[in-house]
């Protein structure tokens, strides 16, 4: 039980995050009142108890279940077979009726009804209102309100361990027996999330895709690299025939890179973000008020569209970029403490590779794919803050407190202080 309760440091840094929040919300709700923009005080305090539960409970997962080096391989292992299900009687379908084979329509109608997360809909705004997200909107999600979530989860929680294993070329997947065919396995299931996230149809999913390539290629030693630059030139170009040739391809590439239309929400609320950042620059201006600033601020040649006018001005504008939401939210207060403990768990993380290169250590390859996991994904997770990812759910924190669990595994067995 010692091993689920907090530190003393941990408590104080809790009580201190409270204590801030509370204030300034107070603060900001006296200035503010009952409004349909904001969450409300009593709303946002039960949202943020919950966002504290959910960080204790994903902590103390972890700390219950991951004792050692066969925990953490049974931990990743458990994982992939979860997202190779997940992609198989979930995501394929879904692309299969995205590409109109009819005959899976009413199959992923009915999981997304039984389990798809879905936002608050109004009139005239409505993703699911055809059965499913897929049927209405065309593009795929898994079980997220959104395409650009599905994009977050497979870029920041699996691609980087994917990305670990394959660089490493361990022999992960016992029933492969071969290191070569363990290899193979990964880089397929690595080139299937790719894939994946090009086709969801999303900014996010395509530049995280682009992004991860990028990452894998500089981790990557030797033959594999060579080989990965190899299959990027054969993919440009197979890309830009595509694009040539094919009006899907075409189609896809500019409406969500090339000639990205209908972003004048997302501009306007980032500027909005930004200068309520400025203006509430130390304590920020509380958890779930942060529309109401946003609205204040936005500036008014990006409202002239019916999201705007519709929905944001009458139920409150969403926070289009997390990392500005996250600093309006909690100030530089709790924000810079919040990046210097990273910095520190990052830190720590390239302190243990030195370690385990002077010793004779046999789970070398796997200490260091997990660090190339560990440094991918607060990578990918930094670039999707830019936008919108919702870090605060059970598999980033996960994914989050197994690595630092990792870390301080080798802190232990290597007696770094």
């Amino acid at each position: 039980m010692n091993r689920i309760i907090p530190s003393l440091n941990a408590v104080i840094l809790t009580a201190f995050f409270w204590v801030c929040q509370l204030l300034v919300m107070l603060v900001s709700y006296l200035k503010i009142g009952e409004t349909t923009v904001t969450s409300g005080i009593v709303h946002s305090v039960i949202l943020l108890g919950g966002w504290t539960i959910t960080v204790y409970l994903a902590w103390a997962i972890i700390q219950l279940t991951i004792n050692d080096v066969n925990d953490e391989r049974k931990f990743i292992k458990s994982g992939l077979i979860g997202l190779i299900i997940y992609i198989l009687i979930v995501i394929l379908p879904q692309l299969m009726v995205m590409f109109h084979v009819s005959r899976l329509t009413s199959y992923v109608d009915h999981i997304g009804h039984l389990f798809e997360r879905h936002w608050r809909m109004h009139e005239g705004y409505d993703f699911y209102k055809e059965g499913s997200y897929v049927t209405t909107e065309h593009r795929v999600n898994g079980f997220e309100p959104e395409a650009a979530f599905l994009a977050n989860l497979l870029g920041v929680c699996y691609l980087p361990i994917v990305i670990g294993l394959t660089t490493t070329k361990q022999i992960f997947w016992r029933a492969l027996r071969s290191r070569t065919m363990n290899i193979i396995f990964n880089s397929l299931l690595a080139f299937g999330i790719l894939l994946i996230l090009l086709l969801v149809k999303t900014t996010t999913g395509i530049l995280t895709a682009g992004l991860g390539f990028l990452i894998w290629l500089c981790w990557s030693r030797g033959r594999q690299r060579l080989v990965l630059l190899l299959l990027a030139a054969a993919g440009l170009v197979t890309i830009g025939i595509a694009y040539v040739k094919f009006d899907a391809i075409h189609t896809l590439f500019n409406q969500f890179l090339f000639n990205k239309q209908y972003t004048d929400n997302r501009l306007g609320g980032s500027i909005g973000l930004a200068l309520t950042v400025l203006s509430h620059p130390f304590m920020g201006v509380g958890y779930g008020f942060t529309s109401y600033f946003t609205l204040q601020n936005v500036p008014l040649s990006t409202t002239q569209n019916f999201e705007f006018q519709q929905v944001y001005s009458q139920f409150g504008y969403p926070n289009l970029s997390e990392v500005l939401g996250w600093f309006a939210s909690f100030g530089l207060i709790i924000m810079l403490p919040a990046l210097w403990l990273l910095g520190k768990i990052i830190a720590k993380s390239f302190i243990t590779q030195r370690y385990i290169k002077l010793d004779n250590d046999p789970n070398y390859w796997w200490d260091r794919g997990l660090h190339i996991s560990f440094i991918t994904m607060i990578i990918l997770a930094t670039f999707s803050s830019i936008f919108v990812i919702q870090i605060f759910l059970w598999p980033y924190l996960l994914m989050f407190f197994f690595y630092r669990r990792h870390i301080q595994r080798l802190e232990q067995e290597y007696g770094i202080c």
